[in-house]
Formats: structure tokens, C-alpha cells, sequence
């Protein structure tokens, strides 16, 4: 049975609370498809013709050439990916692709703008997600900047606990080689970094996490003028 797409899109915390004929005009004319672990949803350098809401899945955004990728962020269930593109009419600066099987509603770029632009529910609903996006950004440059490997490890760890004290377990959102990608390091550094951090409890096993008392890590972090507010956030998406 096909999935109905106002009730898809209504499963997007950002559009949650927009009134359901606006819903039912997003979703008229909108696209649902389904796609495979590994599959591209558009390419670094392409235009933006649709705007795409991921209601199943998990999608990492990757740049640079081929032999030498960094993954910027993963973007999870629920979130809308790149607005900004779609907005402006400027090409997408990364690539997205599938970590596991997706299922994405896609609605029309001129559309969406044109709403977006006339439409002031779903402008306020793009104003504070974005502006939410724009906050992790300018963190995860912070910390790129100001923390070494075995830091931002930590903070990382920190944001996928979900927790501010006690045992912590979590998968993380792709592979190890995924993770040292977005964290800007190396395979080999990652395994070094996961290594020392044994000592304080963190044990990995495939892309499940344990950690024996995230608090030790929070405090750690704060000692080296780290960033640990006390609301995770488990993802970071840049603008």
C-alpha cells in the first residue's frame, strides 16, 4: 500500500504543526520514493530541483573528491535536507548519500520556494529550523577549530549519549571510517583515539557504543575547554 504523503510529511517535526491544507499543497505534486543503501540523492554542483524530507533512513552529506571524502554531517529520520540550495537557487555543495535504505518525499523546488515566500506558517517553520541549523554549524566549526581528534571524539560521544550522566549506549549513525570522515580525521587516528579512550570507559564494538559513566567524558571535556551543554543534541546539519 502507498504511504500517503501529507501524513509522510507530517511526520517531519518542522512541519508538524503547520495547518493540514498547507500540508495536503506541499504534499500535491510532491514525489514519494524509496532507495537503497548506498544510492546518491543528488551530487555536489547540482541545482536543486526538489526539496527533499527523509522519513526513513539515514543520509551523510560528503565532500570533496573521491579518494579523499570528508562527510560534513549525517542527516537522520524526520529532518528535511538542505533547504538553503532549494531557497536560493545555488548548487548543492555536497553529495548525499544513502548510509541505509531511504524513504524521501520530494516536492518541487519552484514550489516549495514560492510557498515558502507567501506562505507565512511554513516561513516561520523554515526560519527556526534553520536558524537551529545555523547554531550546530557555527558549534561543530568551534570545535573543529579549538579541540584535537581525541576532544572532538569526546564531544561527539557526548551529543550520541542522550544522556548527562550514568551509562550511555548508542549506535553510531554510519561506519567507523563514516565517523573519523565527519570528525575531519583518520581511520587510524579514530582507532587511536576510541583506544585511549578505553581508559574511561568507552568500549566499541562494530558501531555500538557503551560508556561506562558519561560524566567522566563531560568532565574531561569542560577541564580542556570543550563545549558540553547540558541538552545533547545528537546531530549536527550545516547550513
Amino acid at each position: 500500500m502507498a504511504m500517503d504523503k501529507a501524513a509522510a510529511l507530517l511526520r517531519v517535526p518542522a512541519f508538524s504543526r503547520l495547518p493540514r491544507p498547507l500540508i495536503d499543497r506541499l504534499a500535491d505534486g510532491a514525489g514519494i520514493q524509496r532507495l537503497g543503501k548506498g544510492s546518491t540523492l543528488f551530487c555536489e554542483g547540482e541545482r536543486a530541483d526538489f526539496v527533499y524530507a527523509l522519513i526513513e533512513g539515514r543520509v551523510s552529506l560528503v565532500s570533496g573528491p573521491k579518494h579523499d571524502e570528508t562527510i560534513a554531517d549525517f542527516v537522520n529520520v524526520g529532518e528535511v535536507i538542505l533547504v538553503p540550495p532549494a531557497l536560493l537557487g545555488v548548487p548543492y555543495m555536497v553529495t548525499a548519500k544513502a548510509v541505509f535504505d531511504l524513504l524521501v518525499v520530494l516536492m518541487p523546488t519552484e514550489k516549495f520556494r514560492h510557498m515558502a515566500e507567501t506562505e507565512l506558517a511554513l516561513s516561520v517553520a523554515l526560519n527556526r529550523m534553520l536558524a537551529g541549523h545555523w547554531r550546530l554549524l557555527l558549534r561543530q566549526l568551534t570545535q573543529t577549530k579549538s579541540l584535537d581528534a581525541d576532544m572532538r571524539l569526546i564531544q561527539y560521544l557526548i551529543d550520541g549519549a542522550g544522556t548527562v550522566e550514568g551509562v550511555a549506549q548508542f549506535a553510531l549513525p554510519g561506519s567507523k571510517g563514516q565517523l573519523a570522515a565527519h570528525l575531519g580525521i583518520t581511520p587510524a587516528t579514530l582507532s587511536r583515539s576510541l583506544k585511549r579512550l578505553g581508559k574511561l570507559g568507552v568500549d566499541s564494538k562494530g558501531s555500538e557504543i557503551r560508556i561506562e559513566d558519561i560524566s567522566r567524558l563531560k568532565n574531561l571535556l569542560q577541564n580542556a575547554g570543550g563545549i558540553a551543554p547540558n541538552v545533547t543534541a545528537a546531530r549536527m546539519t550545516p547550513l
